[in-house]
């Protein structure tokens, strides 16, 4: 027994009793609208943790901006000596406090809650009894089916087809958006390899369609819903965050 089972169990009432309500009105589509409004539901929840870590990042991105100057300097100076650039570079961000991984303490502490809705959709069995809400069917497909077990059935491909379609079109959309990133930073010679590596990081939202052709059908209506609203909630928090001050730089 995990030391998360009893939040996996209470979740999983939460999205049972949310099914068992919205079924009379919707019919078959019930349980798998209750599998999104509650996804949704946690992500409303972590919403100030993820808009703080947001404004840790510009803060931080506003602090390299101003910096860059003294940055190249230090470059120009130890361009034969990449590990005093390092440690000068990292003495001149902490000086001016520009933290260099803003806003990960507030990311980690989000992992246990996405393990738990994680669990929720992909276990059959939740606190020793049968997972229900795997046995539930959208469109007449179990919500615990893999891609592969519904390969003879034409309909079933399709309802599977779509959500693969839907996913895709969400990565690109998350992988446009990470190489627009990519392009408009500062990048000065040291920081070369950390571009090519944001470029190789925008094919990873990929992932989340090869996910879907191995996880249960409910796990893939997880991902759609947590990566539509993480990359709404994104774009929302990208705009400038006027609480934020330019860093005045402090000499190295």
């Amino acid at each position: 027994m995990s030391f998360l089972t009893p939040a996996i169990v209470a979740a999983y009432h939460a999205v049972t009793g949310l099914s068992s309500v919205l079924v009379p009105a919707l019919g078959g589509l019930g349980p798998a609208a209750a599998i999104v409004m509650f996804t949704a539901a946690i992500r409303a929840c972590l919403y100030p943790l993820n808009r703080a870590a947001v404004t840790a990042q510009l803060a931080a991105q506003k602090g390299r901006t101003a910096l860059a100057p003294d940055v190249a300097k230090l470059q120009r100076k130890h361009k034969n000596d990449p590990r005093q650039l390092q440690r000068e570079t990292v003495e001149l961000y902490r000086k001016n406090g520009v933290k260099l991984a803003p806003g990960m303490g507030l990311g980690l502490i989000q992992i246990p809650v996405f393990f738990v809705v994680y669990r929720l959709f992909v276990s059959p069995t939740i606190g020793g009894h049968h997972n229900n809400l795997l046995t539930d069917e959208l469109f007449g497909v179990g919500l615990g089916s893999h891609f592969r077990d519904v390969t003879g059935d034409p309909g079933h491909i399709a309802v599977f087809l779509v959500l693969l379609t839907i996913l895709a079109a969400l990565a690109t959309w998350s992988a446009r958006r990470m190489r627009r990133t990519a392009s408009v930073a500062p990048v000065g010679p040291s920081e070369a390899p950390a571009a090519g590596m944001a470029k190789v990081m925008a094919l990873l939202p990929y992932g989340t369609v090869l996910a879907a052709t191995v996880l249960p059908l409910a796990s893939s209506l997880y991902v759609a819903t947590t990566t539509l609203w993480t990359l709404v909630e994104r774009r929302r928090l990208a705009q400038p965050v006027p609480a934020v001050q330019p860093v005045k730089p402090v000499r190295a």
